[in-house]
């Protein structure tokens, strides 16, 4: 079931289209992958800048971000993910791109949806990326 602050007209078709796809299943979330995991791919519905977004969330531990990382880039330009950090990007048309790590050992439901509430009630989410010095999802 949707929180009661989202129930509300949205201008973006994403974003309706997510609403009854939710509604249809009645989940707060979507997540493409099976738990437990190091990382999760996770849609589900906020509120961002005063209105509805669809927020795309992957979702990882920071051993996984490093490694990730480690892949990608050499390592004199490597960022280290020793702290939790939630990083949004920029929107098109009510949908957002969200990167979460957090200092977990897997990624499971639990974490999932309290990680949903935390950026639902993170009052200062904005674009960009906000690290979560010595904050710990448990």
């Amino acid at each position: 079931m949707l929180p009661a602050q989202l129930e509300m007209f949205d201008l973006f078709p994403q974003v309706e289209a997510l609403r009854a796809r939710l509604e249809k299943l009645d989940r707060d979330y979507i997540c493409s992958n099976h738990l437990p995991d190091t990382a999760a791919s996770v849609s589900f519905l906020g509120r961002f800048q005063n209105q509805t977004v669809v927020w795309e969330m992957s979702l990882a531990t920071l051993a996984h971000c490093q490694l990730a990382e480690d892949d990608a880039v050499s390592i004199s330009v490597q960022q280290h993910y020793t702290c939790p950090f939630i990083e949004v990007k920029e929107g098109v048309e009510g949908v957002y791109q969200l990167r979460v790590g957090l200092a977990l050992a897997v990624i499971d439901e639990p974490a999932i949806k309290k990680t949903i509430i935390m950026i639902r009630n993170y009052k200062r989410l904005a674009i960009g990326k906000i690290e979560l010095s010595n904050h710990r999802v448990q």
